[in-house]
């Protein structure tokens, strides 16, 4: 029975499928499709005069499906949270082989089930896609760069009695699903030659102007502010191309001026220090640890600029994923190469009145509690002032209790009393004040034990307090 009926589909849809291919096609890509009993499959082929990273931008963009695919009404992810919003945005999802999708198809069908099968970044996607309950497609995306561009090939197969489905409206609308896509890719006009040829001129005008590195950097900065977008990517000097790009986004931030332009025969370094004060000596070559080191440690600080201007994306990776680990404290702030000078931490607290972030939230929390949220709105660790938020509001509402401030913070009033501490942490024996302040601790007297400068002994006292409350 279900053989007679696949035939009979099959009958109709050669008709329907010859009507289809006798209307006016108006596409500019290569087209193919094949048609069996059990098993069907479309290809589609399209050139785009743009780089393969703004295709696959596109690609993967899964939000944006309805936009170009035909049949597609809105991809959603399928996560697991329960915030209402991030059931309806990929900002939580994992695109990553196995990741699944629900697709909710054009037409009268429910919505279906999908799923990431591969995904290399810049050369292919595949995912498994459901439109109806009877039929189950398999989507591939190939990307093949060139120099005129990048070749987009789009292959959709499906297996089964009901596979006619997938070629049924090839050729009036499903043909078209690149052609679609090239109106979400801008164009872009590649002129390598073009390119290398102002790159060597301006390696020859500029690139030996200036032996001092810092003025090299202001002069790049005039002439990208004058208009001449390309000298800065034309520049050879890795550091005077960070270092200028770094400038020109606090200048247009307005956190900077417009430094003076420098004259070429100018090479005295202390003109130009002021504008390199985070920078190391133009003479000091730095291994890869020390430029990890430094880039991390300027990020940490509020400047990106030597870290987005890395032409070593292995470091810039491994920096970002540092930063990232800091953050959520479970790494610690890399030091400081020997090779980078006094003035790199120019911007940075001393080391000993660096703060780990959980010392960072308590003080912020505390100040905002006080009437001060200055610091808490100022703070440039999102993770940090969004803990902060989330705990000021627990206190409010009485479901958490005020963090204790960190030691190397006290509050003025409570100065003599650390004092007070300090010396008895000298002269009384140790296991004879765990004792003393776990009996404290037991009665609420809290303030001596939140002073101790030792935090190892502090947290073993409050273990102790702990276990003496569960066991009275």
């Amino acid at each position: 029975m279900v053989l007679i009926i696949a035939i009979t589909a099959f009958l109709l849809v050669t008709v329907f499928f010859v009507l289809d291919t006798a209307k006016d096609q108006s596409t500019t890509s290569e087209l193919s499709s094949f048609l069996s009993p059990f098993e069907s499959e479309t290809f589609v082929r399209h050139n785009y005069a743009a780089p393969v990273e703004s295709v696959w931008k596109e690609v993967s963009n899964l939000a944006g499906y309805n936009y170009w695919f035909p049949g597609v009404a809105r991809l959603l992810p399928v996560v697991e949270t329960d915030r209402y919003v991030h059931k309806y945005s990929f900002d939580k999802f994992d695109f990553s082989p196995g990741s699944e999708l629900t697709v909710r198809p054009r037409g009268p069908f429910p919505a279906g089930k999908g799923m990431i099968a591969s995904a290399v970044p810049n050369k292919k996607l595949e995912m498994v896609m459901q439109f109806n309950p009877l039929n189950k497609e398999f989507v591939r995306f190939d990307l093949s760069s060139h120099s005129e561009g990048t070749t987009l090939t789009c292959t959709r197969k499906s297996y089964g009695p009901f596979s006619f489905l997938t070629v049924w409206g090839f050729d009036s609308k499903k043909s078209k699903i690149l052609d679609n896509l090239g109106f979400l890719i801008p164009e872009q006009e590649l002129v390598e030659s073009a390119l290398k040829d102002s790159k060597t001129a301006v390696k020859d005008d500029s690139d030996s102007l200036f032996q001092d590195k810092n003025l090299m950097a202001a002069y790049l900065v005039n002439k990208a502010l004058d208009g001449d977008d390309n000298i800065i990517k034309a520049t050879q000097d890795v550091y005077s191309r960070g270092k200028a790009k770094a400038m020109l986004i606090k200048i247009n931030a307005g956190k900077m001026d417009r430094p003076p332009m420098p004259d070429p025969g100018m090479q005295d370094s202390t003109t130009a220090a002021p504008l390199a004060a985070n920078a190391p000596p133009a003479s000091q070559q730095q291994s890869p640890e020390d430029i990890l080191a430094t880039v991390v440690n300027q990020a940490l600080d509020g400047d990106d600029g030597p870290l987005n201007a890395l032409d070593n994306k292995v470091i810039r990776a491994k920096a970002k994923a540092l930063i990232v680990k800091i953050n959520k404290g479970t790494a610690e702030r890399p030091a400081l190469p020997s090779s980078v000078p006094q003035q790199a931490t120019t911007n940075a607290p001393p080391a000993s009145q660096q703060q780990s972030p959980e010392d960072i939230l308590a003080t912020v929390v505390n100040q905002a509690l006080d009437g001060d949220d200055g610091p808490l709105n100022a703070l440039d660790n999102k993770v940090i002032r969004a803990k902060a938020k989330a705990l000021i509001v627990k206190i409010n509402k009485g479901t958490a209790e005020r963090p204790a401030l960190p030691s190397s913070e006290p509050l003025k009033k409570d100065a003599d009393q650390s004092e007070e501490s300090k010396n008895t942490n000298e002269t009384e024996d140790k296991d004879k004040m765990i004792e003393r302040l776990v009996a404290d601790g037991v009665q609420g007297k809290m303030d001596e034990i939140n002073n101790l400068t030792d935090k190892v002994l502090r947290g073993k006292i409050k273990a102790a307090i702990v276990k003496a409350k569960r066991s009275s």
